[in-house]
């Protein structure tokens, strides 16, 4: 795997909070709040610093996500890895032999997830370049796994983010989840991005990351 050339970005990036250096970070409001866009700005941030770009998708197909990269980086979408649990291609019969794409038949497969996404971080960490992860969205893993097992998968993949010193961004739309779930599925990450609506408009706020606001400011997309 080699590191990327330069290159500048398709579009002005999202106005939000940036990822750290290392360690994980939970992006979690009502739907329709724009964390998946959110979630991609923050990586793609990250991207024009040479870092790879790893992104698990349970909601759109792999082509979507990096397309969307693509929209914000400038950068082919052949350059980002994306496991797809979708189906979608499956469905469709449009799954490929490409490099850069790996297919789980299911979002309740976690130890599927597990293996690809540990495959590409091992890859980037021997290649001596740094990476990032992307995960979008949570929610629907909640409707095929117990929370008990879900918990456990996060603990372990965000351990295996910090121990490689990478980074990563989770998504979680909030209505799918109740109270205690909801700090259950906190736990395993270094800081918290809340998103949520007014009047019809995105705002955000941070805890537990050194920069960002902590009280709710508009989230420009």
């Amino acid at each position: 795997m080699t590191l990327r050339p330069e290159h500048s970005p398709a579009t002005e990036l999202a106005v939000g909070p940036s990822l750290p250096d290392t360690g994980s970070v939970l992006i979690a409001g009502p739907t329709m709040t724009k964390k998946r866009r959110l979630m991609l700005s923050m990586l793609a941030e990250k991207e024009h610093e040479n870092a790879g770009t790893v992104v698990v998708t349970t909601k759109k197909p792999a082509p979507t996500i990096a397309q969307e990269l693509e929209h914000l980086t400038g950068v082919s979408p052949e350059q980002f890895e994306v496991i797809d649990t979708t189906s979608v291609a499956d469905l469709l019969d449009q799954r490929t032999t490409a490099d850069n794409l790996r297919y789980v038949s299911s979002p309740g497969d976690l130890t599927g997830i597990g293996i690809h996404l540990t495959e590409a971080l091992r890859e980037h960490y021997e290649a001596s370049q740094s990476a990032q992860v992307g995960l979008h969205v949570l929610s629907t893993l909640v409707m095929y796994a117990d929370m008990k097992r879900l918990f456990q998968f996060l603990h372990v993949i965000t351990g295996r983010i910090a121990a490689t010193g990478f980074s990563g961004v989770f998504t979680l739309d909030t209505g799918f989840v109740d109270e205690r779930e909801l700090a259950l599925l906190k736990q395993p990450f270094d800081g918290i991005v809340e998103t949520r609506e007014t009047d019809g408009d995105p705002e955000y706020r941070v805890r537990g990351l050194d920069d960002g606001p902590q009280s709710w400011t508009p989230l420009r997309l």
